[in-house]
């Protein structure tokens, strides 16, 4: 029997039609904007591009000048190459999976970065897409870019890695990259070259958001090896208080061999770094030494070695710049937790000499803001014993000159100081003590600092906090005091004071204050005195000359802002005379209770002011001239001391006297009062056995009451509140 014939031919002619459209297809897509349009749909979160492919058969795809690259949060992420070829395995799309056989690349190029804009993927879902890599091989790796970091050189790569779509997990099956011929930078500042970094690395499944940032070094596993040359450095800071940054004309070596297991080293691990260290010392002479570095991984933490010898010869060691370290880190933990805990992690000691061309670097270490700052070039001789975390007494740092500023309540002192640090045993445990002294210092306001209104010798600076270096910032109380400080001009005073209605109008004074600061720069309690001989000030429409000496306390007050409750205020006033009087000079004696002072600018003074005068006259002056007043009354106001009580209130341009309630023994005065830019204006009462008046005073003109003088006072309303506190 003669088998069938089968129809070899039409079938033949059908799979060339086929193929010839799929050639034709699949090209016109792979080259046209309908391919370039329908795979870069969310060009943000994935985008593709090409100069032009091939495809040769279903699955296939030659690239040329291939790049990848999408947005994921906030991390951009790039790949390109000159060229790339591979295939996609078909059936796996019917499971809505893209997967990649193994892609070879040449000429590659990787970027990652952090940018300041976020992209939020769509919500992910059980059914979102699945994008998967056999092997993204390459033979040619050029580049590899990682923020500013920067490696170059002739390597090759092999990467695998499966991703869910729509913020689902990532996983980085084992991998490897190797680069020989490498060089490493960060920006343009070169870091290794003639370098070789051998990495095989994996990742267990992690998001975005789970582990958080660099804490997914927690799900990774894998090991480094490297070996190089290094740049030499300059260690020191420059002028403007940048780290280490010039060069020399010296090399380095630095080799490294680390093998990390999910957030931890390997013990075994070692880095060894030995370079030129180009240094410039006190006197200005330079010198090359040979600084080490040796870290050694072991069962227990990390040890820590670090040395820049002294110059060899007779100059020694006692002036030139030189360090040591040997430290112990109690962990193989990458990533701790926190800073602290970091610190708390730390033992050993550390000594060194060096001379810095800035010491600004300094002061983010003793305060947890920058009201404390230090600058200018100058030596530090230190020597330092930690044990976990916490210096041991014994521990020291020298500081002989630098220059010094203190931001207190918006003013700077300023001056160059002498600084020791002493760690000491106490009671409660070990304490640090630093000790600053400025020989001559200025003090001028933080928005005109170039102009000081005080000058003064012997300003202390104290410092004490705990000997935790985790907490030292944030645990330090600050004592600044000095005595005795000149004021050459009262007039810069007035920027305190309420304009027109009280002010300086000029001679000198004498000031002393001893403030007790925490690390954020606040003003926690404080001392002033301040004294003047012949001042001059004008007080409503009064020109007052004489004697001032005013000391009170400051306590800080639960009020938001530079808020503090006054203590013990106490302002003498002697010899004073009314300019254009031929009356005797008379002193006054002022006590303030309930005293709120709200030092932020404007600045606001209230209180309960209780005076003893030498007679009424200054309260009457405030008013107007005595000749403004029925002759009775000023005859009266010569008829021995007075006392008074009133409300006070200083603000803006407002000097405020309120329930003022005055008497001696002829006279007793009731009055409300307000001196706005100079003007006063108010109400007053006075009687003299059955004889009243009643005076109401409003721009320059006087109304006097005679009848129901009393009555009259009394149906006025008060010019304060009667309990309004300081905001």
């Amino acid at each position: 029997m003669r088998k069938p014939r089968l129809p070899l031919r039409p079938a033949l002619y059908l799979a060339g039609a086929l193929y010839a459209l799929y050639l034709i297809a699949g090209n016109v897509f792979l080259n046209t904007r309908i391919g370039v349009d329908t795979i870069n749909r969310r060009p943000v979160t994935f985008h593709a591009r090409w100069t032009w492919a091939l495809t040769l058969w279903p699955g296939h795809i030659h690239a040329r000048d291939p790049e990848l690259g999408g947005q994921s949060r906030n991390v951009l992420w790039q790949v390109a190459a000159t060229s790339a070829h591979g295939r996609i395995r078909l059936l796996p799309l019917l499971d809505r999976q893209l997967r990649f056989a193994p892609i070879e690349g040449n000429q590659v190029r990787v970027a990652i970065r952090r940018t300041s804009t976020t992209n939020v993927p769509p919500p992910w879902h059980r059914d979102a897409w699945r994008v998967a890599f056999d092997r993204i091989d390459t033979r040619s790796l050029r580049q590899v870019r990682i923020g500013r970091f920067v490696l170059e050189g002739e390597g090759n790569a092999q990467v695998r890695f499966i991703h869910q779509l729509r913020g689902g997990a990532t996983e980085i099956e084992p991998s490897h990259l190797r680069l020989t011929d490498m060089r490493m930078r960060y920006g343009k500042q070169p870091l290794l070259h003639d370098a070789r970094i051998d990495a095989r690395f994996t990742l267990d499944p992690f998001t975005h958001e789970l582990p958080t940032g660099v804490r997914k070094v927690n799900v990774a596993e894998g090991r480094v090896t490297l070996q190089g040359h290094t740049v030499p450095i300059a260690l020191g800071a420059n002028r403007q208080g940048a780290t280490a940054g010039r060069l020399s004309v010296l090399d380095g070596h630095v080799s490294a061999d680390f093998s990390l297991d999910h957030g931890q080293l390997a013990p075994g691990g070692t880095l060894q770094w030995n370079a030129p260290v180009a240094i410039t010392d006190a006197d200005g002479s330079q010198q090359h030494r040979r600084g080490q570095l040796d870290l050694a991984v072991q069962a227990d933490g990390v040890a820590i070695h670090a040395r820049v010898p002294p110059p060899p010869g007779e100059r020694g060691a006692a002036d030139a710049n030189q360090f040591k370290a040997d430290l112990r880190y109690a962990s193989r933990e990458v990533l701790p937790h926190d800073v602290p805990e970091l610190l708390r992690r730390l033992s050993g000691t550390a000594a060194w000499r060096w001379h810095f061309a800035s010491l600004r670097w300094i002061a983010p270490l003793l305060a947890a803001k920058p009201w404390l700052q230090l600058d200018g070039a100058g030596d530090i001789d230190g020597a330092l014993n930690i044990d976990a975390g916490r210096l041991a007494p014994g521990s020291r740092v020298d500081i002989p000159r630098v220059a010094l500023t203190a931001d207190i309540l918006d003013n700077v002192f300023a001056g160059d100081a002498r600084a020791q640090g002493r760690v000491v045993a106490g009671s409660d445990g070990p304490r640090t003590v630093v000790d600053m002294t400025v020989d001559r210092f200025t003090l001028a306001p933080r928005a005109d600092a170039a102009k000081p209104y005080l000058q003064g010798n012997a300003l202390k600076l104290d410092l004490r906090s705990s000997a935790d270096l985790a907490t030292f910032g944030r645990q330090i109380i600050a004592r600044l005091h000095f005595a005795d400080a000149t004021i050459p001009d009262l007039r810069s005073y007035n920027r305190y004071l309420p304009g027109e209605s009280l002010r300086f109008l000029g001679g000198e004074g004498r000031l002393g204050s001893d403030f007790t600061i925490d690390g954020t720069g606040d003003v926690r309690a404080g001392r002033m005195q301040f004294s003047a001989n012949a001042a001059q000030l004008a007080l409503g429409v009064s020109r007052l000359r004489g004697d001032l000496h005013l000391e009170t306390r400051l306590v800080r007050a639960t009020r938001r802002g530079h808020a503090f409750d006054l203590e013990g205020f106490a302002l003498r006033l002697d010899g004073m005379h009314v300019r254009g009087s031929d009356d005797p000079p008379w002193w006054a004696r002022a006590t303030l209770e309930n005293g709120q002072l709200d030092w932020d600018k404007p600045m606001r003074l209230r209180g309960d002011v209780t005076l003893k005068m030498k007679d009424v006259s200054l309260l009457l002056s405030l008013f107007a001239e005595r000749s403004a007043f029925p002759k009775w009354i000023a005859s009266l106001i010569d008829a021995g001391q007075a006392t008074a009580r009133a409300r006070v209130e200083t603000q803006r341009g407002d000097f405020v006297l309120d329930r003022l309630t005055a008497s001696n023994r002829r006279v007793d005065l009731l009055a409300r009062l307000r001196v706005r830019d100079g003007q006063p204006r108010g109400d007053l009462y006075a009687r003299w056995g059955v004889l009243g008046v009643g005076v109401a005073l409003a721009g320059g003109k006087r109304d006097f009451h005679l009848l129901q003088a009393r009555h009259w006072y009394e149906a006025q309303p008060d010019l304060l509140p009667p309990d309004a506190p300081v905001p």
